[in-house]
């Protein structure tokens, strides 16, 4: 489990500030409540305390594309296809999440603008396309194959956190973090499957492998995971990284907690 309180960034009070910039009472009365990753927030931290950025700018780029992630998430929340005889507060709930999805997007611009950061805004519109092109792919079933699957996941998963630490040039937690985000996705994916019976990827990994055995595919899915371990647990120890960073990276070795959980509570 992610420690929390940062070396540098006291996360529990960014998570608070995040909280407090989307809280909407409309939207939060007819859909689920925003969720931050916070896996991902303790990477995006590690890569700015990096950096040489002062504390003021490194806290708006915490919060910023932070809303840039939730957002993402908003929007993936909204089901694949409509049903002709949908119940119209389910399709109200589905438009309303979209435009909640949307209000977060337009947050991180307000917030950004506020400090003349254009080449930022520029960067994080990038890679949202970026991510909805390989999100696209994937949900389309286009990959040949579950390595290739595997691959769009991983872009999808990491593509922010990379994007974000080569605009502020600092590439060594970044470089890690892409499959370090990927092992935490695939053993969420594969402790939702054998909760619920499905999760995209598992779902995924039928369609390509023409295999309707949730066992066989969880099993391959454990496997790419073992391999991906090894290799990520050779690269932390290898790397100059601060020991705060390998203590928090390391701990996925040791168990994993569900990495998304509400930032909005029940009023």
């Amino acid at each position: 489990m992610i420690n929390l309180q940062s070396s540098r960034f006291d996360l529990e009070s960014i998570t608070e500030t995040i909280k407090s910039k989307i809280q909407h009472c409309y939207l939060n009365r007819y859909i689920d409540r925003p969720v931050i990753d916070h896996n991902k927030l303790f990477i995006l931290s590690s890569i700015l305390n990096e950096t040489i950025l002062s504390e003021k700018v490194k806290k708006k780029y915490l919060v910023t594309v932070m809303l840039v992630q939730i957002a993402l998430d908003t929007h993936d929340l909204v089901p694949e296809t409509n049903k002709r005889h949908e119940h119209k507060g389910s399709k109200e709930t589905k438009q309303l999440t979209v435009l909640a999805g949307d209000y977060y997007s337009g947050l991180y611009y307000f917030l950004l603008s506020e400090i003349d950061d254009f080449k930022m805004i520029k960067k994080l519109a990038a890679t949202i396309k970026e991510i909805n092109e390989y999100k696209m792919q994937l949900y389309y079933r286009e990959p040949n194959s579950l390595d290739d699957a595997i691959s769009l996941v991983k872009q999808i998963e990491s593509a922010l956190m990379v994007r974000v630490a080569e605009f502020v040039q600092e590439t060594r937690i970044g470089a890690i973090a892409s499959d370090w985000l990927l092992v935490g996705r695939l053993k969420d994916e594969i402790a939702i499957a054998k909760e619920a019976g499905s999760s995209t990827i598992v779902d995924i990994g039928k369609d390509l492998l023409q295999d309707k055995n949730d066992i066989s595919i969880i099993q391959k899915l454990e496997s790419i995971i073992e391999t991906k371990q090894s290799q990520l647990k050779i690269k932390i120890e290898q790397a100059t990284l601060d020991p705060y960073v390998k203590e928090n990276m390391g701990s996925i070795f040791r168990h994993r907690s569900t990495t998304k959980t509400s930032i909005v509570e029940e009023g």
